[in-house]
């Protein structure tokens, strides 16, 4: 019994450490997010801009996705769709489209913070992510 024991012991030690072996040796994803086009330090009320993000990477990914991010939600400057998301894929461009909304007069500075974040996914559980910051004055 404690021969078979034994053997279960070594053979669960070989499968850890070949697991760690396999694991280790995946590349690393290199990714690239390039800001195309941002939006402008002022917007007036009822204008739309878009901010165009365009991701490569040197291998495959699961999905792409860029979303809006708001310190002040509703206020100065709002998203007019939710994000962008593609699937699989070694490249994608990614829009998010932004409107004025109100006067920011009263925020601090007289603008508004407004960013958005874009996150890349592969297999294994690999993420990358990239934010993308704008002060934005709507007069």
């Amino acid at each position: 019994m404690s021969k078979r024991i034994i053997s279960f012991v070594g053979l669960t030690v070989l499968m850890v450490l070949m697991t760690g072996l396999l694991t280790a040796a995946a590349p690393v994803p290199v990714t690239t997010i390039t800001l195309v086009q941002g939006l402008p330090s002022t917007i007036q009320v009822g204008e739309t801009y878009t901010v165009v993000v365009q991701v490569t990477s040197d291998q495959k990914f699961t999905s792409a996705q860029a979303m809006p991010d708001f310190q002040y939600a509703g206020k100065g400057v709002v998203a007019v769709n939710g994000g962008d998301r593609k699937g699989q894929n070694t490249s994608a461009t990614l829009k998010v489209t932004f409107k004025g909304k109100n006067s920011t007069a009263k925020m601090p500075g007289g603008v508004v913070p407004v960013a958005i974040v874009v996150g890349v996914r592969y297999g294994g559980g690999n993420v990358v992510v990239q934010r993308f910051e704008f002060l934005v004055k709507v007069p």
